[in-house]
């Protein structure tokens, strides 16, 4: 066969891959039967029966490190940042005398050494007993070019904290000693790398040139996309289906706990690589990392600098990236192909937590963007017909669909088990005092709002600024709607850091979610509005309404100045929180909150029919009980406390004005109204 294809696009400037390369499958005569899970996959030339064996009964220290990722997830990387961690660079960034001697003879150091790669011994090596070498022209030196000179022997006598990289998977081929018996606790810590499959893919595809039966299949096999959707029973890919291994690896993550096992996401790792080190080195247990180590190993681990650091590293890097998928000349693939692959994720690892990441870069654009700007949007605007989307929320930094809600066609919400608010981090300040008058050097305020209005928590936040005039010293966004990827401000933000972004980048949209990784990068949280932001330490204040509420009220208190409304006329000196009647306040509050306040959860379970049925009717009887009673009240006074507004007068007005409009025709509510 020819080395030139004829391919278009980007593949049209490449050679055809070597037949032992890994974007070719191996062949079918390589297979190899794992007896421990009772599974018969497809495996590359070098794989090696008898250290799999070995590998899966060793002895281990607590101390062990075992990376495990799936083709072209990453695996190489994440290699050079452990041993860069563990071994390699002291507290002030330099490289360790010993480390750099040390390289060409420990395993890893220079590349990958995998453990179903190796001979078990030097012995087995040098008479190839499984006859390995002969599978492929010039083997035994391809082999050593791939691996280095190494065997399984090599691997188990590294220095401590050994470090062990593999594409194997699940209990059955990881060793044993790893998990938790009846008889013993499981030992080392266990790191899986994953990476959108859609760029997997990709990568695999052009990993050393392309493979003979192309994209779309020929004579020589069905093609890299039909491959790649294949099950474990149909694909010919070496260590089968990538769909699948993650399956299986978010059973050992259960299996092995938090405290000994984690996940790194590819993509993380480009987005955010000086935080996801943190985080690695967190996980290890190694102390404060450095800035000046930190910085070091974010060098040396630049994709620049391990290709041309030589070694081994040419062999297993490509050029990474994200999204490359939905270049067609990098993925000459239709809609409808695209359309297939989310298909064959949503059957295969529907509810697998530790895929749930990996959707939203399997985007190629953000899910149910609002189809006009808040601004453009009036009384006639009805959202129910744009575009579905899943509500997501934030788990250790990541976007993931939310567990409590998710939006079928009809825009009507789900609650899901496994799920709920108790899941929700708050960021409280938990002082009463914070001066809102400090400026930034360009005179802008310190202090932004983000506040979405269909929220009415964050319009009784937004509300509250107008009331008391506090718009020149808290500047604020309104979010345009809700989308894929959370509350969205569709001509970008105003606030530090990120102001001008939208003009650099031709108008982008802004997500909230940003807010939150950037305050706390591994942050598990939903991505509600309102959300106070400090732009000096670029961290939340707060998420808490009543409290932002409460704030600056405390603040316009202190600043003795009377506000004049329109509307409401004076407002008193005291704020609408004045501290002595606090108590009484946050007790009306309270019992608003778990009466009226809880109608948007109320609405959920019913829409949902998975709440019981007399816990509805018993809520919605409290609510309305609560409605007459505040009915009553009001028609001998103006406001609740009496002949001042307060702060829970603002909140209660953002609710009573959406029952009639929303809540009622919404929830099937009609006993309760109208309201207004």
């Amino acid at each position: 066969m020819s080395d030139t294809n004829g391919s278009t696009g980007e593949d049209a400037k490449k050679k055809y891959a070597p037949p032992n390369a890994a974007s070719n499958p191996p062949k079918k005569e390589w297979r190899h039967h794992f007896e421990n899970s009772n599974t018969t996959l497809p495996v590359p030339w070098w794989f090696n029966a008898l250290s799999v064996a070995k590998f899966h009964d060793l002895p281990l220290h607590s101390s062990d490190v075992f990376i495990s990722s799936g083709v072209k997830m990453g695996t190489t990387w994440m290699n050079k940042i452990v041993i860069s961690l563990l071994h390699e660079y002291d507290t002030n960034g330099q490289l360790i005398d010993e480390a750099i001697q040390s390289r060409p003879n420990i395993p890893g150091r220079l590349g990958q050494t995998y453990p179903e790669g190796m001979y078990p011994t030097r012995s087995d090596h040098d008479t190839d007993p499984l006859h390995l070498f002969d599978r492929i022209p010039n083997g035994r030196m391809t082999h050593s070019k791939l691996f280095g000179n190494f065997v399984l022997d090599d691997i188990v006598n590294q220095p401590q904290p050994r470090i062990f990289t593999t594409h194997l998977f699940g209990k059955g081929m990881l060793p044993k000693e790893l998990f938790d018996t009846n008889d013993s606790q499981g030992k080392g810590k266990f790191i899986i790398v994953l990476r959108n499959l859609k760029d997997s893919m990709c990568s695999l595809h052009n990993f050393r040139g392309l493979p003979y039966d192309d994209w779309h299949g020929n004579q020589h096999g069905p093609g890299t996309y039909a491959r790649y959707l294949m099950s474990n029973e149909d694909t010919p890919n070496a260590f089968g289906s990538a769909f699948e291994w993650i399956k299986v690896n978010n059973e050992v993550i259960q299996s092995i706990g938090n405290e000994r096992s984690m996940v790194v996401y590819y993509e993380s790792l480009i987005l955010d690589f000086d935080n996801q080190l943190r985080r690695i080195n967190n996980f290890l247990e190694l102390g404060e990392l450095s800035n000046a180590k930190a910085n070091a190993i974010k060098e040396a681990c630049a994709l620049q600098s391990m290709q041309s650091a030589g070694a081994r590293y040419s062999y297993t890097t490509r050029k990474g990236g994200i999204g490359k998928w939905s270049q067609h000349d990098v993925a000459p693939l239709s809609t409808e192909q695209w359309k297939e692959f989310d298909r064959v994720f949503n059957v295969v690892l529907n509810d697998v937590e530790i895929a749930e990441p990996l959707r939203f870069f399997q985007y190629e654009s953000v899910p149910g963007l609002p189809e006009r700007t808040l601004d453009e949007c009036d009384l006639e605007t009805d959202y129910r017909s744009w575009s579905p989307y899943l509500l997501v929320m934030l788990r250790d930094g990541m976007i993931v669909p939310d567990p409590y809600y998710r939006l079928n066609r009809e825009k009507k919400a789900s609650h899901l088990e496994g799920g709920g608010r108790d899941c929700m981090t708050e960021f409280k300040y938990n002082k009463p005092d914070l001066s809102f008058d400090e400026c930034n050097s360009d005179g802008s305020p310190r202090y932004h709002l983000f506040v979405s209005e269909s929220c009415p928590l964050s319009s009784s936040v937004s509300a509250t600024r107008t009331l008391i005039g506090l718009e020149r010293v808290i500047s604020m966004d309104v979010a345009d709607g809700d989308s894929g990827a959370g509350l969205v401000f569709m001509n970008g933000c105003s606030c530090a850091p990120w102001k001008g972004d939208n003009n650099e980048n031709g108008g982008a949209p802004f997500w909230l979610y940003s807010v939150y990784q950037l305050s706390d990068p591994s942050v598990s949280t939903r991505i509600t509005a309102p959300v106070l932001w400090d732009t000096v330490t670029q961290t939340i204040v707060s998420n808490d309404a009543w409290e932002i509420l409460r704030l600056m009220s405390n603040f316009a208190e202190q600043q003795s100045v009377l506000i004049y409304n329109d509307v409401l006329g004076v407002i008193p000196i005291e704020g609408l929180c004045p501290a002595g009647e606090m108590e009484l306040i946050e007790s009306v509050y309270s019992d608003l909150s778990s009466s009226i306040f809880n109608i948007e959860t109320l609405g959920n379970d019913i829409l949902s029919g998975r709440a019981d049925a007399a816990d509805i009717r018993h809520a919605v009887q409290r609510m309305s009980d609560k409605l007459k009673e505040l009915n009553g009240l009001l028609e001998d006074k103006r406001f609740l406390m009496g002949a001042n507004l307060t702060g829970v007068d603002v909140v209660l007005a953002m609710f009573l004005f959406r029952f009639d409009a929303c809540y009622i025709p919404l929830f099937g509510l009609a006993d309760l109204g109208p309201i207004l």
